[in-house]
């Protein structure tokens, strides 16, 4: 579904994607495991277009996205959760979730399969979304990029900041959207066990290359947590 060819990024003189090379399969839920610092946030950029690429190509069901405006990658397909959120705080709960549905026609009202997802969004659509908890606020992001209905929901770090029962919560939402909707899912984490409870394949980054992937059932026998511990 997604290919990703030999990208590289610098930012100033620093090499911060290096050749990057790997695949995100229709879908299946894919798992990009780093420590701090290593190019993930700055791939998810790429894949989106917020930050050009300095040469490489992306690829999107066959054809070439690499100088697409994000805009029209999200009307592709494309969505993207970033780290930290980025909710609209004065707007409304409900506000927010139409916001994201402005890449189509805007709908007069949030779906219900929306708040199906995320009970708790709807019992608070009035509320402004720079109340809601972290663990709210981070399934509200969520919703907002469901609302584009995308064929493909790539998310950065969703659990950064969450109380566990919320973790939980957001790992059985993206296994209900790859299993249930059949949804593709490219997930970056830090987090090892969550990773490796939902990953159906994953990838390893260290210093902006890619150094390891396979299926998610093989990360303990491949040592990944060992990888991307040192």
């Amino acid at each position: 579904m997604l290919e990703v060819d030999s990208l590289n990024q610098f930012y100033g003189g620093s090499h911060i994607l290096r050749d990057v090379k790997m695949t995100v399969p229709d879908g299946k839920l894919t798992v990009l495991l780093g420590r701090n610092g290593v190019g993930k946030t700055t791939l998810l950029r790429c894949l989106m277009g917020v930050v050009p690429t300095k040469s490489g190509t992306i690829s999107w069901r066959g054809a070439k996205i690499s100088s697409m405006p994000t805009y029209k990658r999200v009307s592709s397909g494309l969505a993207y959760v970033p780290q930290g959120r980025d909710i609209f705080g004065r707007l409304t709960v409900e506000e927010n979730l139409l916001v994201g549905a402005a890449s189509r026609k805007a709908p007069s009202k949030v779906p219900d399969r929306i708040y199906e997802l995320f009970p708790v969004l709807k019992e608070m659509k009035g509320r402004r979304g720079g109340d809601l908890s972290g663990g709210q606020q981070q399934q509200l992001a969520i919703g907002r990029a469901l609302m584009s209905e995308p064929q493909l929901l790539i998310l950065d770090e969703p659990t950064e900041g969450i109380q566990p029962s919320i973790i939980q919560d957001i790992g059985r939402t993206l296994r209900q959207l790859v299993d249930e909707m059949g949804m593709t899912v490219l997930l970056v984490e830090q987090y090892y066990d969550f990773a490796r409870e939902l990953a159906d394949r994953y990838w390893v980054m260290s210093r902006g290359e890619i150094v390891a992937g396979g299926a998610g059932a093989d990360m303990e026998a491949q040592g990944v947590r060992e990888l991307i511990a040192v």
